[in-house]
């Protein structure tokens, strides 16, 4: 829930024509998202932050100081809401609403996952302290902090933790919470969470990647009314028939929207929700923030009204806030768009909380950075390591001469189970890069403790050097992989040092350094400087031998609790399947 604070006499005399208001925009074509219809030749009339009237003719509260928008006979939208999106990773806030305004996103709806598994609870304040006095609105969900590493849990957010960070009205619900965590394990917590926020009058967004049926049904029944992993048509259809909100995702993690085209005019899209469950800095640069993916579904044959709809009215009634925002009604926050037709996508002015913030090609807000609290850049808590620390023991294969392996599929994402013959020197066992054997890293970041599980990864593809970061997905984590110790050690050194990182490292050297300090997820870099950088990342891994599509997103991912078959975790590896930890 927003904050409620209208002078609600203020806007009754507004509405009535007692008093004149604000803004006016005459003259356009209105995209009503309640009735599925355009409306020529209507006006809107705002006092404040509000809207005070929708109709024909607003000339009556049109006094001296009020602002006078002619919109031509253009269309006149909602504002947009991306109602699942991950914004703590990568960029400032600051630097990232400067390309995202241009788009037409007036509501912004994000996991905070990056800062919890830096600080925990703590880490969730800090990021609740950056949200505060935007000129859009900025609002999150508390994640669930499900992770496959045992130490990450020191940072799991607790029932009676929730029920106080639900009192905050920027906190818009549950995060996303992988459904097995939820229903498939004897540990309550996950369930106990969604009571809460249930109890709170809030929601529970969800993550049923891979269920099906009396599964997904049981997903449900625990709480979650939301999911962004429809990966195909049937799964569309599947969730909407379960009674699911089913956000299309087209982000750089997935591009899943192009799956509604052959259920376009055969069924209701109103519990259809478009987001893009994050972008990183190239797709933010080069095509902006989400007008992109609600053009894609025009493009697709979506209706237009329907597209925008998908990405307005429908996602605030999945977070109970239709009374506020997702269209243009009295009463409702003010947050506007003027587009130069129904099929561009391409705001020519963006009006939020009543305030024109983007008007010929230029953002008018204000864009400040605010200071982080200082604790946001000590959750690196790791000694530095030597080369002889990444030496790996024959004694301790399973069978001796080969070793378990993680091998990454060719969507760089999903990984399964291997076997590798390995060399042996010493009694030690090498990586061996010219049959795509690397060493695989993870080190605890989180308790102090900075407990180590040394294994092997195939399917990355360099032939020498070491990479690490600590941007690792579902834990509290540095991972590295490279075909050299002292290399490895380099890289992992070096993120330490910067407390939070992406670093390549070949030859003894630093190829590539990429600092993240703020929670080792977000650089203080701007938008740019972090856009060259990854480029440069992704090259060099190229140079050294990668052919992954993104080297950088299949790394942090090997930590993921979210995709199968098998990660790495300070324990050892974990087999979703088994449900166990095994060496090499």
């Amino acid at each position: 829930m927003f904050p409620y604070n209208a002078d609600n006499r203020s806007l009754v005399e507004t509405a009535l024509g007692n008093r004149k208001a604000d803004l006016v925009i005459r003259n356009g074509e209105l995209v009503d998202v309640y009735t599925g219809r355009v409306l020529p030749k209507y006006s809107v009339a705002v006092s404040g932050s509000w809207i005070t009237y929708v109709g024909p003719d607003a000339d009556y509260a049109i006094g001296e100081n009020t602002r006078v928008i002619d919109a031509e006979g253009r269309i006149v939208s909602p504002g947009f809401i991306d109602g699942h999106t991950h914004i703590a990773n990568f960029f400032d806030i600051a630097d990232f609403l400067k390309y995202a305004i241009p788009g037409g996103t007036t509501t912004y709806i994000t996991e905070v996952e990056s800062y919890c598994f830096g600080l925990g609870v703590q880490g969730l304040n800090i990021f609740l302290d950056q949200i505060k006095d935007r000129p859009v609105k900025l609002r999150c969900t508390v994640p669930a902090m499900v992770s496959t590493s045992p130490a990450s849990g020191h940072f799991a957010i607790q029932p009676d933790e929730m029920r106080e960070l639900l009192k905050n009205e920027n906190v818009l619900g549950m995060g996303e919470s992988y459904w097995q965590n939820a229903i498939l394990t004897p540990d309550n917590r996950i369930l106990e969470l969604m009571q809460e926020t249930v109890r709170a009058g809030k929601s529970v967004q969800g993550h049923a990647a891979g269920a099906a049926g009396k599964k997904l049904g049981a997903y449900a029944c625990a709480g979650a009314v939301s999911c962004h992993e429809s990966v195909s048509p049937e799964d569309i259809v599947h969730r909407l028939e379960m009674g699911f909100w089913t956000f299309l995702r087209h982000g750089y993690i997935r591009q899943d929207v192009g799956n509604l085209k052959p259920l376009i005019g055969k069924m209701d899209f109103r519990r259809c929700i478009l987001c893009t469950d994050g972008i990183d800095p190239e797709l933010l640069l080069r095509h902006g923030y989400f007008n992109n993916v609600i053009q894609y579904a025009i493009s697709l044959g979506v209706p237009p009204v329907e597209a925008i709809r998908m990405s307005s009215l429908n996602c605030a009634e999945l977070y109970h806030m239709d009374h506020l925002i997702g269209g243009i009604a009295p009463g409702r926050y003010a947050d506007i768009l003027v587009l130069p037709s129904l099929n561009e996508i391409r705001p020519e002015m963006v009006i939020s909380n009543g305030s024109v913030i983007f008007e010929n090609d230029k953002v008018t807000a204000e864009l400040r950075r605010i200071p982080y609290d200082t604790k946001i850049f000590t959750t690196v808590n790791v000694p530095l390591t030597r080369p002889e620390d990444f030496a790996v023991p024959a004694a301790g294969c399973s069978i001796p001469g080969q070793v378990r392996t993680i091998d990454i599929q060719a969507n760089g994402l999903v990984a399964k189970e291997g076997l590798a013959e390995v060399p042996v020197a010493d009694g030690m066992i090498a990586a061996d890069p010219e049959n795509d054997l690397l060493k695989l890293v993870f080190i605890d970041r989180a308790t102090g403790r900075a407990d180590m599980f040394i294994g092997f990864v195939r399917g990355i593809g360099m032939k020498s050097g070491a990479v690490a970061t600590t941007q690792a997905w579902d834990a509290s984590a540095i991972i590295a992989a490279g075909a050299s110790d002292e290399d490895i050690a380099l890289a992992v050194n070096t993120v330490i040092q910067h407390q939070g990182g992406a670093v390549i490292t070949a030859g003894g050297a630093i190829a590539v350094d990429i600092p993240f300090p703020v929670a080792g997820y977000t650089s203080t870099a701007p938008v740019e400087d972090i856009h060259a950088a990854m480029i440069d990342f992704q090259r060099k891994m190229e140079e050294l031998g990668s052919t992954l599509r993104s080297a950088h997103l299949t790394l942090v991912t090997l930590t993921s609790a979210a995709i199968p078959f098998i990660r790495i975790t300070e324990k050892g590896y974990f087999r979703f399947r088994e449900n166990d930890y095994v060496g090499i």
